[in-house]
């Protein structure tokens, strides 16, 4: 039987896996705890600090409440802000491990089973200690409400680097944890070629590609996310028929991961027919609340496919959070204007530059193991990510080959370490950095002293140069902000609510000293000519970046799998 700890805010958060996305449930009371593919326990905020206790004494914590220090006020104080501005929930069984949700109409998994239904060598199979994921799964919990302290902290700081949080580390007792659960990408590398050997460069490139190949969704995953946008369409078009559904995020620009959520944007056309049905926004995610809820008074879906967790109405932008209940995959519904849609411009991006996908899984993940890719903390979302690498890929162009994936990550942290928001903001069209300084609304009429260059062409970029003089001129509490307009929008700036750019710059720095040391730790493995790298199969240049604990990952990846080879018809099932 499970029990659940009481938590200290209105609402607590459950996530399935992908930490960009809210999904919320209400509680009245209780402690912070476990994150999936998200944010570290408060139980580490002293670690995460770099606050030493004497090292005479040996820190003291009671062993049910992680968040006191005796031996430090100021650590135990840090602790417990932390935990009340982080509203989480977590379900414990018995023995007081965290309880995987079940879903009993899947088949039990098969673990000798990966992505694309590759095997895995003996070598390299499960450790002994590994624990039964089929029965113990971590659901990732957080705020409903933004991290406002998180804005303050990132002001007064210059930044910290942060350390792969508490769900992907490989704890000091599994050190032994097989490369498939630390690696799996490699997996996907080429086989290398007898007597070959490549630079770390080309290495790199290789192994950026194996992890966009691993992190693409398989047919089975395609098909049983495809079948559950399916069954929310179907149940909002019998609700209403009047209204327009689009697929937008990751699952329309084909940037999805497996367990990505599921986006849909919802609107009342200006039809004939629906003028005297019109809603505003607000109406028309209240209404689809109603109807999946089943309180509405006439109309009755019957088994509603959705499970609605919480309306998020005074949000900027409001959303329905809602979860599919046979994938369990996280759903979000808004209804907004379709005037700027960027979906069109990720999808040109990506035939512009073919890198730019697996640049981007990469990156993401970096980010996501670290807990600085959640919006409504601070974090660096999916799109923002994409504008700033193709902004790094259109900078780069003529000096790196447009294939060489290597030299391109190398370039995006170079230039994401390097660049100085407080001075300077970045635009794609026309590619330039542009000035930021403080002033006041007076001088975002005047035309930016670096607009001079630009005369000869500046009726091409009308709309984007006025965009760039209005986010140039900063408050003082703000200059810090990254300033990075948006090619679909000229007038939104994408890094205004990006509030941890500091610590995400701090961590990129880290990241590119650890990923040059393992490049240059490759060069000197070089063995003499006409060996073969073979021997090396299993040596990653991604290790310091993205290697963890994979385990949880797999295995709702694998759930979802068996799920979608479910809904095959039975004569096109693979024997």
């Amino acid at each position: 039987m499970l029990s659940v700890s009481p938590l200290p805010r209105t609402y607590a958060s459950l996530r399935r896996c992908n930490a960009s996305t809210l999904t919320l449930l209400k509680s009245k009371a209780g402690k912070a705890a476990y994150l999936h593919h998200g944010r570290s326990l408060a139980a580490d905020i002293d670690h995460e600090n770099g606050e030493q206790t004497s090292a005479g004494a040996p820190p003291l914590t009671f062993p049910h409440e992680p968040n006191i220090d005796i031996n430090s006020l100021s650590n135990t104080l840090d602790a417990h802000r932390e935990a009340n501005r982080t509203s989480l929930i977590r379900k414990v069984g018995q023995t007081g491990r965290s309880v995987r949700l079940r879903n009993d109409n899947l088949p039990v998994s098969d673990p000798s089973r990966t992505q694309n239904g590759k095997l895995w060598p003996s070598e390299v199979a499960a450790s002994p200690k590994t624990r039964t994921w089929n029965e113990s799964r971590k659901v990732e919990l957080f705020s409903a409400r933004s991290d406002r302290d998180t804005r303050g902290k990132s002001r007064r700081n210059q930044g910290k680097y942060r350390e792969v949080t508490l769900l992907w580390q490989v704890k000091e007792d599994e050190e032994a944890l097989s490369t498939r659960s630390r690696l799996p990408w490699m997996a996907f590398l080429p086989k290398p070629q007898d007597g070959t050997w490549i630079s770390a460069v080309d290495r790199l490139s290789a192994e950026i590609r194996a992890f966009g190949e691993y992190s693409t969704p398989s047919e089975d995953e395609k098909r049983a996310a495809e079948n559950a946008l399916s069954e929310i369409i179907r149940t909002i078009q019998l609700a209403d028929p009047n209204l327009d559904i689009d697929v937008i995020g990751s699952r329309a620009s084909g940037f999805d991961d497996p367990l990505s959520d599921l986006d849909l944007n919802v609107t009342n056309p200006l039809s004939p027919r629906a003028m005297n049905k019109l809603k505003t926004p607000y109406e028309i995610l209240r209404f689809l609340e109603n109807a999946f809820r089943g309180k509405h008074r006439k109309i009755h879906l019957g088994a509603c496919p959705v499970e609605v967790l919480l309306n998020v109405r005074h949000a900027k932008v409001p959303i329905l959070i809602c979860q599919h209940r046979r994938s369990g995959l996280p759903v979000q519904i808004q209804s907004t204007p379709r005037a700027f849609d960027n979906t069109e411009y990720v999808k040109a991006f990506h035939k512009e530059f073919p890198t730019l996908r697996p640049l981007f899984k990469v990156i993401k993940q970096i980010l996501a193991m670290r807990g600085l890719n959640i919006g409504s903390h601070g974090g660096l979302t999916s799109y923002p990510l994409i504008i700033m690498i193709v902004a790094a890929l259109k900078f780069s162009e003529g000096q790196i080959e447009r294939m060489d994936a290597g030299k391109q990550l190398l370039y995006f942290l170079d230039m994401y370490t390097q660049v100085d928001f407080t001075s300077q903001g970045i635009s794609t069209r026309p590619l330039r950095y542009f000035p930021k300084y403080l002033g006041n609304d007076d001088h975002r009429q005047k035309p930016l002293a670096a607009e001079k260059e630009l005369a000869a062409t500046s009726a091409i970029f009308e709309k984007e140069l006025a965009g760039q003089r209005r986010m140039g001129v900063r408050d003082k509490g703000d200059l810090f902000l990254m300033t990075l307009q948006d090619p679909a929008d000229p007038f939104n700036e994408l890094g205004k609510s990006v509030y941890l750019i500091k610590d995400i710059q701090e961590t990129l720095i880290g990241i590119r000293t650890k990923l040059k040391a393992s490049m240059s730790e490759w060069e000197e493995l070089q063995p003499q000519p006409g060996s073969s790298q073979g021997q090396y199969r299993t040596h990653s240049l991604l290790e310091p970046c993205i290697s963890g604990d994979y385990r949880t990952y797999e295995q709702e990846r694998n759930d979802l799998q068996l799920l979608g080879h479910e809904q095959v018809a039975p004569g096109k099932r693979l024997k």
